[in-house]
């Protein structure tokens, strides 16, 4: 439920939008909830013509963060500049991500951001159906990218809702009784709806030998795009997928429904990169986030004992890199010794 890239909408955002998306800003760049007197702060110099820049810039400028970008573990990127002792295998096998729903978002960067930063031999394969959206990435400066604007789903042909702020925009229709019940969604709206036929990523990913991370952002259609990508999932590494928690979507799977078919088909819930929470609506307690409402959620595929060493030091790195755990990298790296691999990987690790 990515109302936090509402980036170049085509309407004003309102107060509650604002307090939202300055939410986000404080969650990506400070690690934490606003607090208060900083979020009506900030609200406030929005509304007196300040830009999402100058507040990115000014949260940036703070003591606070500055302070948590010295206390955060640099030592695990810097010390991928160890990057030319990077393997072989990898340097022809290029790490293969697969982003559905790739549009940018406004205040975070990619999940795997860093993999490309850090000169990690990548490939991404995007999915994005929101024309503005494709040509808005394509205008940077990203190599190895290809962007399709496939609707992913089941194959089949649905309606097509496209809502403001765009990144909510679903093949499934919004639920009002979920929707009046939360402050931050009562201002959602669909603006048009139109025919989309879905494709499956067992279809359209047919001759990808492999795929190392597959992010899945589609706004309540995840679980019927994973249930019809059961042959790439038998060849995916970490799946990083938005989850609910409540059916914000009419009709969409929730998290418990994702993780039981998930963990069924042999993957492990790692952790949830972002959760979101959520006051209700018609209270006045607008910043008391009490309710559960959205997550992304990461999984790791299981490698059983016939895993070939490249499976395994691609999601020791993704676990390192993409998500900065050492102790899982670490774990995983067991499987590396005796391979090509064993040095480099335990390189990077000896500076975590």
């Amino acid at each position: 439920m990515n109302s936090r890239r509402n980036n170049n909408t085509s309407f004003a955002p309102s107060v509650n939008e604002m307090g939202v998306i300055v939410r986000g800003l404080y969650l990506s760049l400070l690690g934490r909830e606003p607090d208060a007197s900083g979020l009506a702060h900030w609200i406030a110099s929005w509304q007196s013509g300040s830009d999402l820049t100058a507040i990115a810039n000014g949260l940036m400028s703070s003591d606070e963060y500055k302070s948590r970008r010295l206390s955060a573990p640099v030592k695990i990127v810097n010390e991928v500049a160890t990057i030319k002792a990077l393997p072989g295998v990898l340097k022809n096998s290029p790490v293969v991500i697969v982003d559905v729903g790739a549009q940018n978002l406004s205040d975070e960067d990619h999940v795997y951001a860093r993999l490309i930063d850090k000169n990690i031999p990548s490939r991404v394969i995007g999915f994005e159906p929101l024309e503005h959206r494709r040509k808005e990435r394509l205008e940077g400066d990203e190599t190895g990218l290809t962007l399709l604007p496939a609707f992913i789903g089941d194959g089949r042909e649905h309606v097509f809702r496209l809502n403001e702020p765009d990144s909510t925009s679903s093949l499934l229709p919004f639920n009002p009784e979920v929707m009046g019940r939360f402050l931050e969604l009562e201002p959602l709206r669909t603006v048009r709806t139109e025919t989309a036929l879905t494709s499956t990523l067992d279809e359209i990913l047919a001759d990808e030998p492999y795929v190392d991370l597959l992010k899945l952002d589609i706004q309540g259609f995840e679980l019927e795009a994973l249930k019809h990508a059961s042959e790439i999932l038998r060849r995916t590494l970490v799946v990083h997928c938005e989850v609910s928690f409540v059916e914000i979507y009419k009709g969409q799977a929730l998290f418990s429904e994702v993780e039981q078919y998930m963990r069924a088909i042999g993957f492990e819930l790692v952790d949830f990169s972002t959760l979101c929470r959520y006051p209700f609506a018609g209270t006045p307690f607008s910043g008391s986030r009490d309710w559960l409402g959205w997550g992304d959620a990461v999984f790791f595929r299981r490698l059983e004992g016939e895993a070939n060493w490249r499976e395994v030091l691609v999601q020791s790195l993704i676990a390192l890199v993409a998500y900065r755990k050492a102790s899982l990298a670490t774990w995983l790296a067991r499987g590396l010794k005796n391979t090509p691999a064993a040095d480099f990987m335990y390189s990077l690790l000896r500076g975590s």
